[in-house]
């Protein structure tokens, strides 16, 4: 389970965030949503930086009561975790009107997500 939450970080690097400042936001009349993400396709790319991967990664998210759609991200990931693979799931937050705009869950307080 740790291993999940340590690639998921390293993908949404760029717009990653936990679960508290998301949920802030969402009070604040911010339209992220409870979404689950799963890795529908995975490659790692030539040229990264020393100590890290360069993976494109295209992620099917779900907003929970909402319709799938999928996003496309290239991002730099540290080394140290496995590069994400096909099935995978997390949980984050996102707009599905934004759909780059993503944000890491932690751990849910409450089992009413899903």
């Amino acid at each position: 389970m740790a291993m999940k939450s340590v690639f998921a970080a390293a993908i949404i690097l760029a717009g990653a965030a936990s679960a508290s400042p998301a949920a802030n936001a969402q009070g604040a009349g911010n339209p992220l949503r409870p979404c689950t993400a799963r890795v529908v396709y995975s490659e790692e790319l030539p040229f990264a930086p020393i100590d890290s991967w360069l993976v494109k990664v295209t992620l099917e998210i779900t907003p929970k009561n909402g319709t799938p759609y999928y996003a496309t991200l290239h991002e730099r990931m540290p080394w140290q975790g496995p590069p994400p693979r096909r099935g995978q799931a997390f949980r984050l937050w996102c707009d599905p009107a934004n759909p780059n705009d993503l944000h890491l869950a932690s751990r849910p307080t409450a089992s009413s997500w899903f």
